[in-house]
Formats: structure tokens, C-alpha cells, sequence
């Protein structure tokens, strides 16, 4: 299977980096006391605010999780601080130092790992497209002279370039940059754009949260495939080994199926079910102790 290879690969990359003689995040946590989290706001039902406006979420539930596993290590409480990111600042605000890890919807990739290391991945999804009902577009060929929305900060942009210069588009498309996903769904519904694309669990977070989800349709087949994984400082082996061991307890737990069941189970604010391929993915890092 792909994603059993990936992980395996991913595994072995991860571990390989080379550790800073610069102070570990863990060891400032045991230090401050503090952990600082960048989150998303626009990513139901990753990070978003409910109708309450409560900042909650997928993303939002695995970060406590993390500071009590932080607390229960040093046997005294870690206080989160939660800093919102988006696609454009997550990567400079954890390469300049300005939060700890982001727990988001970032898709691990070789050039980023250029400035930033990833956790293990944690969740897999793959690109789609969004579209008033009844478009004509129904597959990434039908975006042939079509304007589409992407956010900026994305993989998304060269996602279309590349089907582009492999003919799946025929005709050249107008890729349209937006600050955030939010912003991009807001020009999709006023007509800046005639499709918005980008990661299916977006998607169906912004379809949930529109006034009238029923108006709107996620078509085509998967573009790219997306594993996510938790952003850290580059060169900080301590600190990563600390949490992808956090990450794969909780799934050995079984804590992170609840919390999965939670936001994205049939109950939940964006039912996903989970994919075979992504069932056997999780079972492969649940390595032993």
C-alpha cells in the first residue's frame, strides 16, 4: 500500500536530522511552564470557532492533550498559549521561534522540511474542488480557462501548474491567490473565482459552516494526496522524538480515534471516514514501547 511506504520513509527521514546545540522547546516548556500552539481558525474541524465563538476543534482537543502529557512529564501543570496561523505564517512564526509546534492542516513535503522538521503524519487527505451546484465543473479538466481559488501559503498553486504542464488541464487556468481559506470560499460565493480548490477536510469544514451548504458541491477526483503533520523547530531531535512518542500513544490509546470520532466521525461537525489505506497507516506507527 502507498501510505504504508510513506510512513515507513517518513519514519526513517525523521529520524535522521541532525540536533541543535541551541535550547530544546521541551526543555523551555520545563523551563516556562508554557507551551505556545499555533492553531487554525478557518479549518473546520481542525481549528474553528463554534457558534459560541469558542476556538475549538480536532486540533484544538490534541494540543490540551499535548500539554497534559507535557504536564504529567515534569509532574506540574504546562499552560497552553494559543496563537492563530493561517497558510502564509505558520512556517516563519515556528522557524523564527514564535510558537512551539503548530497542530494544523499542513501538508508534509520535502522542500519545507528544508526549514521546518514534521511530526509523523497524522491525518491524509487529498485535494478536491469546491463549486457552486449545478457548475459545469466536474473534474480538474473542466478547470481548462476557469479562475480558481487557492490560499496562499499552499501546495495548491504549483498543484494546478503541474496539471497544467501534464495536459490534465488543456487550456490555461487563472490560479487566484486568497489570504486564507475563508477568504477564498467568501470570493468563490461573490464570483471572484468559478472553483475553489484545496484539501478535501477544508472543504468540507467550509461547506458545513455556509449559510446554505446544500448550494454547494465537492467534485473530482483526488489531484495530490495530503499528509498532514504537526510543524516544529528545525534540528530539535529532543522535542521531536517527545512528540511523535505523544502522537503515537494517543493513537495506541486509542484516544485519538475518540477525538477523531469526535469532530469527524457521523456525529460529528465534519463527518470524514476514515479511508482503509489511512486505517493501516495508523496501525503501522503504533510501534511498540
Amino acid at each position: 500500500m502507498p501510505w504504508v511506504l510513506c510512513a515507513i520513509s517518513l519514519m526513517v527521514s525523521l529520524i535522521v536530522a541532525m540536533p541543535s546545540h541551541a535550547e530544546s522547546v521541551l526543555d523551555k516548556i520545563e523551563r516556562t511552564g508554557k507551551i505556545t500552539v499555533g492553531l487554525r481558525e478557518d479549518a473546520a474541524p481542525f481549528g474553528f470557532y463554534d457558534k459560541s465563538s469558542n476556538w475549538v476543534g480536532f486540533s484544538v482537543d490534541v494540543a490540551q492533550r499535548l500539554a497534559d502529557e507535557l504536564g504529567r512529564k515534569f509532574n506540574k501543570t504546562i499552560q497552553i498559549e494559543r496563537k492563530p496561523v493561517n497558510s502564509k505564517t505558520r512556517i516563519p512564526l515556528v522557524a523564527n521561534g514564535e510558537i512551539d509546534i503548530e497542530i494544523g492542516t499542513t501538508t508534509i513535503t520535502l522542500a519545507r522540511e528544508e526549514v521546518i522538521d514534521f511530526s509523523l503524519p497524522f491525518f491524509i487527505t487529498g485535494a478536491r474542488i469546491i463549486v457552486p451546484k449545478g457548475s459545469p465543473i466536474k473534474d480538474v479538466s473542466d478547470l481548462a480557462g476557469r479562475r480558481v481559488g487557492v490560499a496562499q501559503g499552499t501546495t495548491h498553486g504549483k498543484n494546478i501548474e503541474t496539471a497544467m504542464e501534464k495536459g490534465l488541464i488543456k487550456s490555461k487556468s487563472e490560479v487566484v491567490q486568497f489570504e486564507d481559506h475563508a477568504k477564498g470560499f467568501l470570493g468563490l460565493t461573490q464570483g471572484k473565482v468559478d472553483a475553489y480548490f484545496t484539501d478535501e477536510s477544508i472543504l468540507y469544514g467550509q461547506k458545513k459552516k455556509a449559510p446554505n451548504p446544500d448550494d454547494w458541491e465537492i467534485v473530482g477526483q483526488y489531484l495530490s494526496y495530503e499528509p498532514y503533520g504537526f510543524i516544529m523547530p528545525s534540528n530539535d531531535s529532543k522535542w521531536r522524538d517527545f512528540v511523535n512518542t505523544f502522537l503515537i500513544r494517543l493513537i495506541k490509546s486509542g484516544e485519538f480515534y475518540r477525538l477523531y470520532d469526535r469532530w469527524m466521525g457521523p456525529a460529528g461537525e465534519v463527518p470524514m471516514p476514515m479511508s482503509e489505506d489511512y486505517k493501516t497507516y495508523l496501525k503501522v506507527i503504533s510501534i511498540p514501547d
